[in-house]
Parts: C-alpha cells; sequence; structure tokens
C-alpha cells in the first residue's frame, strides 16, 4: 500500500486529508511540525510527501532541502498552498519538488495529484471515494425558514447564552447575521474559514451549541467542515445548520450526505433580514 505523509500546521487540514487519502486506498498519516515529521520518518519510507508552504516554524520550500539533503529521503515531494500559482510554482522550481497542488482545488486536487504522481492505491480504490461520513442526522424536508430554527429568542443555557458560531467566508454576510442574532441574546462567534472555525470549536470557552455553516468556501468547504464536526466524538451535541445559495434540492442532497441537523437556504436569511430593517415595526 503506498503511503502518504501530510505536513500542515493545521489540525483539521492535516485530518480530512488522511482521511480523504485513507478512504482513497492510501496509507496517510499526519505531521505538524519538524519534531512530528522526524517521527513519521523513522517509522518508515513514504511515496510521497505533501507539505503546506507556509508554516510558523517552517517553510514547506526549505523542508524539501531539508528532506533531500539531510534525510535522503527519496519520496515525491509535494507543494502544498493557498497562494497564487504562479507563486507556487516558482517555489516548486526553486526548491526541487516534484510538483504542487493549490489548496484551493479542495481535497479533490489532492486526491487526483497524488494519484498522478505515484498511481492509484494498490488495493484499486478509486480515488474519487469521499472522506468517511458520520451517519446523516435527518435533514429538514423542507426549506427551513429563520423562524422555525430554533434562533428567534435565546434561553438561558446553563447560565449562560447560546452560543452561535457563524462560518461564512463573506464578512458582509456574516456580520449581518450576527448583528441579528446578537440582538435576539445569542452570543455569537465569526470564522471567516473552516480553520478559524475550528480554533473556535476546540476551546471550551467558546465551543458553540449551534454552528451557521456557509457550503461554499475556499480550501475546505462547508460539507467537509460539517463531516468533521459530525464525526468527531469531542463535538458532539453540536448541532450545524448550512446556510447557502445553492438550490434547494442541492441543499438537501449535501444536508444528508454531509450529516447536517439542518439548512436555511441564505436568500431566505437575507431577504428576511433586509425586509425587518426596511419595515421595523413589521412582523417577523
Amino acid at each position: 500500500m503506498s503511503r502518504v505523509l501530510v505536513i500542515d500546521d493545521s489540525p483539521m487540514l492535516v485530518e480530512l486529508t488522511v482521511r480523504a487519502l485513507t478512504a482513497a486506498g492510501y496509507q496517510a498519516s499526519g505531521a505538524q511540525d519538524l519534531a512530528s515529521l522526524d517521527q513519521k520518518l523513522s517509522e518508515g519510507p513514504f511515496a510521497l510527501i505533501l507539505m503546506d508552504v507556509n508554516m510558523p516554524e517552517m517553510f514547506g520550500d526549505d523542508v524539501v532541502e531539508y528532506l533531500r539533503r539531510q534525510k535522503k529521503v527519496t519520496a515525491k515531494l509535494v507543494l502544498y498552498s493557498d497562494i497564487s500559482e504562479e507563486e507556487l510554482a516558482g517555489k516548486t522550481r526553486a526548491s526541487g519538488a516534484d510538483g504542487y497542488i493549490l489548496k484551493s482545488g479542495g481535497l479533490e486536487a489532492v486526491l487526483g495529484g497524488v494519484m498522478n504522481l505515484i498511481g492509484a492505491p494498490a488495493l484499486g480504490v478509486p480515488a474519487a471515494v469521499p472522506a468517511p461520513q458520520a451517519a446523516p442526522a435527518a435533514p429538514a424536508a423542507a426549506p427551513v425558514p429563520v423562524a422555525a430554527t430554533g434562533l428567534k429568542a435565546a434561553p438561558s443555557t446553563g447560565g449562560r447564552k447560546p452560543r452561535i458560531l457563524i462560518v461564512d467566508d463573506s464578512e458582509m454576510t456574516a456580520r449581518i447575521i450576527e448583528a441579528d442574532l446578537v440582538t435576539k441574546g445569542f452570543e455569537v462567534h465569526v470564522a471567516d474559514t473552516a480553520d478559524k472555525a475550528t480554533k473556535i470549536i476546540l476551546k471550551k470557552q467558546t465551543r458553540p451549541d449551534l454552528v451557521l455553516l456557509d457550503v461554499r468556501m475556499p480550501n475546505v468547504n462547508g460539507e467537509q467542515f460539517c463531516r468533521f464536526i459530525k464525526s468527531n466524538s469531542l463535538f458532539k451535541g453540536i448541532k450545524v445548520l448550512l446556510c447557502s445559495g445553492e438550490n434547494v434540492e442541492e441543499l438537501q442532497r449535501i444536508c444528508r450526505e454531509a450529516g447536517a441537523d439542518g439548512y436555511i437556504p441564505k436568500d431566505a436569511v437575507m431577504s428576511n433580514l433586509v425586509a425587518k430593517e426596511l419595515m421595523p415595526t413589521g412582523n417577523e
């Protein structure tokens, strides 16, 4: 079985990428710093090493030289980043790496890139197999209106306000929804990437009761992030509502497959909020 090592300082990206590669039939593992990298290398050779370019204590293109010259690694070395393709291609050439993959392409780009460089897994499992999914909760059978989501008023939760985490790469959208929820008595946190959202969820003092999650985001999309939350026992009890501009049928499909607790079409949310601003004395 082909062994693949993923190096990234983001625990969530490491976990998601390792899961996707494992599901596709590769023997994948992850490392987040030089110490864990050396530990993984001591466990045996890899066919391919995928490394993030920008990390706190090291740069991926420097690690290429370290692995080639000091560790005498013969694996395919691949740079992985969300910088521009032109810059990433330049770093790949300068470092002597074997290739690069853009993070903006998501997990599908990783699987395709790995297959191109080292071939399909020995077991013959198709590389298009998605990451493992949690058993899906039953999604709403119809578009969930804002008033029916339990978000209309905020009762006390164990002596504190209920917490909602809004994950959306549109700052304007997130702030508009945040302002509305705050007026309803919720404690609200906002993140524009899945990575930032993970840091909020991991902290007990900011862990939300509900995540309002945009589906289309760069690097790790809402569907992948929902699976990450629902498959992690640490986050048991966190509700996830998908909020997106996708059509209702597509939202229902994503909701089922990702294991989300429900969904809210984004246009319905924004229309409701705009109407409230234009007619503040009208019915909600």
